[in-house]
């Protein structure tokens, strides 16, 4: 299984960036997010201006991983530059101490006008972890830092065998995929990147010129690698993340239809007490410009006879989906809620058809998805 991210900064936003389309790459198959926050050298502080945004735009896109990025440089000590990356994150983005998939990225590159070297990026990564107890995954491309000594940080590696304005998925398969030249071992000790940052002139839907990455493995795969979750499962308990049941539609009637997973179930059940988070995709295709579409989450509690119902999202479709494909994602928040064990959530949808369409049965796009998980 291979899951794509996207490294963002201010530059994006410059080129066009905004919530939407943020919320868009979510529908797309973004499953984590880093966002530039500080860069701070002898001279002067950089201080992002978007980071909190598009950071808490993939937040509430259910983006489940979302990170923080430092870039490191010489000539200032590495608890300086940790606390001053940290103290930024406070301000702009408070939110990260309690979200279970934020993590650190120290950006470690030799700069024309900074040839940094690799203690620096391993002294404020360790800081990092050491301040705030959550995971730094280390990007230090192969090209720049082939023998360094790089800690026992995961690796990030930057090498675009091709640059060509193009999806991210087939950049992708362009650059050979899981078994491409950006997935070789390279450092000290010797280890195989966890995160290949393939291109740097991806679309990702409307946006142009994005740094596209992949991680091969699971969702479980990336919560042990940045410690949301131990290998044996126990601060998460649970995570589901399916797609759609082959062949699923959807009348489009006004009336609320629960969706039938990749599992063959409508209900998904909880199997102990904690805090859960959740959150869904629906990827409708025959919509039309006017439709209503809603979502809704209905939880069944144990011992309690009346189910509780609450709206996720509603919203009219403001394009002709045929402009875009033929797709139109809803995308729910990500929504947490403490639940007894043995709580069932079902996620149902809706279609009112505009005014003098009709009624019409709509098939689900490859990007409809339910990702659950079970905090202990």
């Amino acid at each position: 299984m291979t899951l794509y991210g996207w490294d963002t900064s201010d530059y994006d936003v410059g080129r066009g960036l905004t919530p939407a389309r943020v919320a868009a790459a979510s529908g797309l198959g973004i499953h984590f997010l880093t966002s530039k926050g500080t860069e701070q050298s002898p001279s002067s502080v950089f201080r992002s201006q978007g980071c909190g945004w598009i950071l808490a735009a993939g937040r509430d896109a259910g983006i489940p991983y979302l990170g923080m990025y430092i870039v490191v440089r010489s000539g200032v000590p590495a608890a300086t530059q940790a606390q001053t990356a940290i103290t930024y994150a406070d301000a702009n983005l408070a939110w990260w101490r309690t979200w279970p998939g934020f993590f650190w990225q120290v950006d470690l590159e030799r700069w024309p006008y900074d040839s940094v070297a690799p203690s620096v990026g391993v002294q404020v990564a360790t800081e990092l972890e050491a301040r705030t107890t959550r995971a730094v995954v280390m990007y230090a491309s192969r090209g720049q830092y082939g023998s360094s000594e790089l800690g026992g940080f995961p690796r990030w590696n930057a090498n675009y065998p091709h640059n060509l304005d193009e999806t991210f998925t087939a950049a992708y398969n362009r650059a050979g995929g899981d078994t491409g030249v950006g997935w070789q071992a390279y450092g000290t000790p010797s280890a195989v990147p966890r995160i290949w940052q393939y291109t740097s002139t991806a679309r990702i839907g409307a946006q142009r010129t994005c740094d596209a990455n992949a991680f091969r493995g699971t969702d479980t795969d990336f919560a042990v690698m940045i410690g949301a979750t131990s290998a044996g499962g126990t601060d998460v308990q649970t995570v589901s993340i399916v797609t759609i049941y082959p062949g699923s539609a959807l009348a489009a009637d006004g009336a609320f239809h629960p969706v039938r997973w990749s599992d063959g179930n409508t209900a998904y059940r909880i199997t102990a007490a904690g805090l859960i988070g959740h959150q869904s995709k629906i990827d409708l295709v025959g919509l039309q410009k006017g439709d209503l579409v809603r979502l809704r989450a209905v939880y069944g509690f144990p011992g309690v006879s009346t189910p509780t119902v609450q709206m996720l999202n509603q919203q009219t479709v403001s394009v002709d989906p045929a402009l875009i494909g033929g797709g139109y994602v809803t995308i729910s928040a990500n929504e947490n809620h403490q639940v007894p064990a043995g709580t069932t959530v079902t996620f149902e949808v809706a279609v009112t058809p505009a005014p003098n369409t009709g009624g019409r049965n709509l098939s689900f796009g490859n990007a409809t998805r339910r990702s659950v998980l079970l905090f202990s």
